[in-house]
């Protein structure tokens, strides 16, 4: 039982290791694009102030079609790279989740074992100390045992 029990924590171990790195994983994947979506957001600020600047100015209409075209595709963008983020967050969620229970599987198999363990230790004592006891009766009273011929 215990050689099965500690196979299983060696698996259990091994499953909390690949969480844990996904989770990891998943952490810097969703730092990254959240700090690359906080550049994009703050160049389509700067490119509107630009545009404004520049219209006060005085600009062509075509280009300022075109200024607010490019604008639009930069906030389509931005908004589709929030929806991956709102994607991350929930896979981060997840596996936040599975790390988690992994992790007390892990403690659950620990205790699990460890209570074997200290059964078994605590049987081969007992089976020692009446083996013991059985010797020490057994010198006491020297006619116990065969007697020879």
């Amino acid at each position: 039982m215990s050689k099965v029990l500690k196979l299983i924590l060696q698996f259990a171990k091994t499953h909390e290791t690949r969480t844990g790195n996904q989770l990891k994983r998943l952490n810097s994947e969703l730092r990254r694009s959240e700090a690359f979506n906080q550049q994009v957001v703050d160049y389509v600020q700067d490119y509107e102030r630009q545009m404004l600047d520049t219209a006060t100015k005085g600009a062509s209409v075509g280009f300022l079609q075109d200024s607010t075209s490019f604008r639009n595709r930069l906030q389509a963008g931005v908004v589709e790279q929030e929806g991956q983020i709102a994607k991350l967050n929930e896979a981060m969620v997840n596996a936040r989740q599975q790390a988690v229970e992994s992790k007390l599987r892990v403690q659950g198999i620990e205790k699990v074992l460890a209570r074997k363990t200290a059964e078994e230790l605590a049987k081969r004592a007992r089976l020692e100390r009446l083996e013991l006891e059985d010797c020490i009766i057994s010198r006491l009273h020297g006619d116990s045992g065969t007697k020879s011929a």
